[in-house]
């Protein structure tokens, strides 16, 4: 009997371990993302700039 306790206990402290785990990855990946969207706005932002900055080439009708 006292095997399956430890067992248990193991089990639960492996499992308990793998939450906190997944937990942090999750906050891991979300930071990520969300740093991937601000980099993506930022980029836009920057080409936008850029075709606005660019000379228009005139257009002249015979």
């Amino acid at each position: 009997m006292d095997g399956k306790c430890h067992n248990c206990h193991y089990v639960y402290e492996r499992l308990k371990q793998q939450e906190e785990t997944i937990a942090q990855l999750v906050q891991i990946i979300a930071s990520t993302n969300q740093k991937v969207v601000d980099l993506h706005k930022r980029q836009m932002g920057v080409e936008h700039q850029i075709l606005r900055e660019q000379p228009q080439p005139f257009s002249t009708s015979s």
